[in-house]
C-alpha cells in the first residue's frame, strides 16, 4: 500500500492538500478573484491569490479573527467562495461538511456523508459545492443550503480533490481514486446545470500500467497543444507515474515514470503553468514525487525538462507547488524550497527542520509578496517570497496540520488535526 503513513495512522489519508479559472489562465483583476474556489486556488493549481492584504509589511501582525471547533481532526485545505452575494468558508472533518460565514459565526449549514469520511478538499462552482467521501462518493450541494442536489458513486475510495471546470455543456467534475481490490480510476462526471445531467459519468480512465493501481493525486487541468485540454495526476504505487489525458474523452496523451522504487509514487497534485509562461510554448507541469524528485514535464509531450533532488527526508513528499513567475515554491518533509521554474536551481532553502504535508499559499504586492505554510509540527509560517525569510510564526496547536491554506476576505483559512478551523489576517 503506497498510501503515505508517516504517522501510522489506520485511516485512509489524503495527499497535503483552489482564484477563479482566469487564475488559471493567468489572467488577474476579476471580481470574483478574491475567492479560493478550490484547492490550489484554480484548475491549474497556480496556489497563488491576487489579494494583497498580506505582504511582508502587514504579516508580522498576523492574528486570528475567529476558530470554528469542527469536532474531529480535519485532513481538508478549505475552499473560499461567494455565492448570492454570501461568503462562505467549506470545510470537511470527520463524516461532516460544513459552510462558515467568512466574518465568523455559527455554521451556516452542516452536511453528514451516510458512509466513510471527508478527507479531500471541495470545490465550488455555479453556486454548486462539489466533495467526495473515502466510501467513493462525489456530492454535490447547493452551496448556499447545503441541500443535496445529486451524487455519483465510484465504488472505490476517494482521496483526491476535485477539480471543476465549466465546459460547452456545463461543469465537469474530474476525481480519481485509489484502488480497493481492483483498479481505482480518474473519472469525469456532469454537474449540476450540464446539459447530459447531473451527476453522470462522462468517462473514466483506468488504463494504468501497472494493476491494481489508481490515483490519490488531485488533478490539475490545462490547455495542452491545439487547445485541447489535459487532465494531469499522479499514480500510486507501483507505477510511479504522472499520466496526461485528454480532459474531453479520458483518452491517455502521455505517461512519464518518476521512479521504480518501492513506495514512490506521486500523491502530490501537479501545477501547471500557463502556455507561453517563461518562454515555454506548450506550457510545463510541475510535480514532486515521494522518491523526493521535483520534475518540471512538458505540457504536451511529458518529456523531460528538469528535475530537481530535494534533501533527502523520512516521510515522501506529498505537497503541491505555487508557481510565481520564474519561480516554482515546493513545501517538503525537509521544509520549503524555492526553485528556478526554467532551469531547477534551487534558489533559496527555509525551514529545513520542518514537516511540510500541505501545499504553500502565496499572496501580497509584487515585490511584496508572502508565502503561507503549516507543518505537521503544529506552526504556520509566513515567509518571504523573495528571500525565504519567517516574517511571522505561530504554533496554535501540537497536533499539526495536514490540509493547505486558503487565501480569501483579507487572510487566510485553515483548518487543523485539533479540528479546528482558523481564519488569520493581518490586524486592522
Amino acid at each position: 500500500m503506497s498510501i503515505l503513513r508517516p504517522q501510522s495512522r489506520p485511516a485512509l489519508v489524503m495527499a497535503a492538500a483552489g482564484v477563479a479559472m482566469a487564475g488559471a489562465l493567468g489572467i488577474a483583476g476579476t471580481a470574483s478573484a478574491a475567492d479560493w474556489p478550490m484547492f490550489r486556488a484554480n484548475p491549474g493549481h497556480s496556489g497563488v491569490s491576487p489579494e494583497t492584504a498580506i505582504s511582508t509589511t502587514t504579516a508580522h501582525s498576523l492574528t486570528t479573527r475567529w476558530t470554528a471547533r469542527l469536532g474531529t481532526p480535519s485532513y481538508t485545505s478549505p475552499a473560499v467562495a461567494t455565492s448570492r452575494g454570501r461568503t462562505l468558508v467549506y470545510a470537511g472533518a470527520g463524516n461532516h461538511f460544513y459552510a462558515y460565514p467568512a466574518g465568523g459565526g455559527a455554521a451556516a449549514w452542516r452536511f453528514t456523508v451516510p458512509a466513510g469520511v471527508v478527507e479531500n478538499s471541495p470545490a465550488v462552482a455555479g453556486g454548486v459545492v462539489y466533495f467526495a467521501s473515502t466510501a467513493g462518493t462525489i456530492y454535490a450541494l447547493n452551496a448556499s443550503t447545503g441541500a443535496r442536489m445529486c451524487s455519483f458513486s465510484t465504488g472505490h475510495a476517494i482521496l483526491a480533490s476535485p477539480v471543476v471546470v465549466s465546459t460547452g455543456s456545463g461543469p465537469v467534475v474530474y476525481d480519481g481514486t485509489v484502488p480497493t481490490g481492483v483498479s481505482g480510476a480518474e473519472y469525469a462526471i456532469y454537474g449540476p446545470g450540464n446539459t447530459h445531467g447531473a451527476c453522470k459519468k462522462d468517462w473514466q480512465f483506468s488504463s494504468w500500467a501497472g494493476t491494481p493501481d489508481g490515483t490519490w493525486s488531485s488533478a490539475a487541468y490545462g490547455m495542452g497543444a491545439g487547445r485541447v485540454p489535459l487532465l494531469v495526476f499522479g499514480s500510486k504505487d507501483r507505477d510511479d507515474s504522472v499520466y496526461a489525458v485528454n480532459a474531453n474523452t479520458g483518452a491517455r496523451v502521455w505517461r512519464y515514470q518518476t521512479s521504480t522504487a518501492a513506495d514512490s509514487d506521486v500523491g502530490a497534485p501537479p501545477t501547471i503553468s500557463p502556455r507561453g509562461q517563461n518562454g515555454f510554448a506548450n506550457g510545463v507541469v510541475y510535480v514532486t514525487g515521494k522518491d523526493k524528485i521535483v520534475y518540471a514535464l512538458n505540457l504536451a509531450t511529458g518529456a523531460l525538462i528538469w528535475k530537481h533532488a530535494l534533501a533527502k527526508g523520512t516521510n515522501g513528499d506529498v505537497a503541491g507547488a505555487a508557481l510565481v513567475g520564474d519561480r516554482v515554491y515546493v513545501d517538503s518533509d525537509t521544509g520549503v524550497y524555492a526553485l528556478n521554474a526554467t532551469t531547477g536551481a534551487q534558489v533559496w532553502h527555509a525551514l529545513p527542520g520542518a514537516t511540510f504535508f500541505d501545499s504553500p499559499a502565496v499572496t501580497g504586492p509584487a515585490g511584496r509578496q508572502v508565502l503561507v505554510a503549516a507543518s505537521t509540527q503544529g506552526s504556520i509560517y509566513a515567509l518571504s517570497l523573495a528571500t525565504g525569510a519567517t516574517l511571522w510564526t505561530q504554533k496554535p496547536d501540537n497536533s499539526g496540520f495536514w490540509g493547505s491554506p486558503a487565501v480569501s476576505q483579507g487572510g487566510f483559512y485553515i483548518a487543523g488535526l485539533d479540528g479546528v478551523l482558523r481564519d488569520i489576517a493581518p490586524r486592522s
